[in-house]
């Protein structure tokens, strides 16, 4: 019997639901925030990578969910070679990034740099947030920050 890595019921019934926030779980990633049933979890950081923006074509609404994982080929890469199913994860809007990312930042091992998130703000800029201050910024999507996944799981 191998090991089962990512959100199944076991992780729903026992684990996320028994655990409170900070917990690293056993696949390295942490929860970092619980409310009205869902957990935020945040992948562990071997799988964080600096990088220019990589979301897709601009559009005028959030990117938001699961469908720019793919557009972060790295980031997709890091989590496969960690273990994780990439479909399990996403890129933070720029509000999702500040809270509950920033604003539980303590219960993870965030970094003091600019994280960027899936939300463009123009065809040349998106947001990204400043885990030093908490401020989203749009910056050009050039510009080097770190990103890393995210996921809710419901219990």
């Amino acid at each position: 019997m191998g090991l089962l890595v990512g959100p199944t019921p076991w992780w729903q019934a026992n684990l996320v639901s028994a655990c409170p926030e900070g917990t690293y779980l056993p696949d390295g990633s942490t929860i970092i925030c619980k409310s009205g049933g869902t957990a935020w979890i945040v992948a562990p950081a071997c799988t964080e990578l600096s990088s220019a923006w990589a979301g897709g074509q601009y559009n005028t609404t959030q990117v938001g969910d699961k469908c720019c994982i793919s557009e972060w080929s790295g980031l997709e890469t890091r989590l496969i070679n960690c273990g994780f199913n990439p479909c399990d994860w996403f890129v933070p809007s720029a509000s999702q990034l500040q809270n509950p990312g920033y604003v539980c930042r303590s219960k993870w091992d965030a970094q003091c740099a600019s994280h960027w998130s899936s939300t463009e703000s123009s065809a040349t800029n998106a947001f990204n947030v400043e885990f030093c201050f908490g401020s989203p910024t749009s910056c050009n999507k050039s510009f080097t920050c770190l990103v890393r996944a995210f996921r809710c799981v419901t219990y």
